[in-house]
């Protein structure tokens, strides 16, 4: 997202942005994971900023994500388990989760691609409650396992963590109304799934195409 004094990477979202407006500042609002893909939200104001990061934090606001996990799961549940700040304070947390996909590799073993729905969203919230019922993100080396992530890695490819904020909603703090900032499933997810054995490109596009469907019955914080 913008420069750190422990970060390797070259090339950064704030900094690019800038350039690109002109050297006009940009203030993040809303934060991704480093090896995570998907919207973002950024105000061009500290006031602005402000106003964004508390509509963000309401009960209107909703993150959706798209994750390949580890194991056969659910068609649909709820993960309510509060998760601990950077300070060590246990903060509410809920998730809701619906199956899309599921990759049968034989002999038991399976993995699965989700849809996830969070509103306001703590840290790592989506990959902390998947890892909890041991449904672990492909390529999650925080919350994973290095020796699965091995495998996928140099059997299929996997490129990074598999997880990518597909859709943010939020009510504009200028007018309300509601916004939606949508991102398509990125080139080298699509190509690494495409990899994996029974998924063809029609297979893929018939999931991917389901997974707003899979929330049009739930209530507002509701699983399906």
């Amino acid at each position: 997202m913008h420069r750190s004094g422990i970060s390797r990477d070259r090339v950064f979202l704030v900094q690019s942005l800038r350039d690109q407006l002109g050297g006009a500042w940009v203030y993040p609002v809303h934060r991704l994971d480093r090896a995570t893909s998907g919207a973002v939200a950024l105000a061009r104001s500290s006031e602005a900023a402000r106003a964004l990061q508390a509509a963000m934090q309401s009960t209107a606001c909703e993150k959706r994500y798209l994750a390949f996990v580890r194991g056969r799961v659910p068609d649909a549940w709820r993960v309510e388990r509060p998760l601990k700040d950077e300070r060590g304070v246990p903060q509410a947390a809920a998730t809701d989760f619906a199956r899309l996909l599921e990759v049968d590799f034989g002999e038991g073993r399976a993995c699965s691609l989700v849809a996830a729905r969070l509103h306001a969203g703590r840290r790592h919230q989506v990959r902390r409650h998947l890892a909890r019922d041991t449904f672990f993100i492909l390529g999650d080396s925080a919350y994973g396992k290095g020796g699965i992530n091995r495998h996928f890695r140099e059997t299929y490819g996997l490129p990074r963590l598999a997880l990518h904020a597909s859709s943010l909603r939020f009510p504009h703090p200028r007018d309300g109304r509601l916004r939606v900032v949508e991102d398509p499933l990125p080139d080298d997810l699509r190509a690494f799934l495409l990899r994996l054995p029974g998924v063809e490109p029609e297979r893929l596009a018939r999931a991917l195409e389901s997974a707003p469907a899979v929330w049009q019955n739930a209530g507002p914080g509701g699983a399906p």
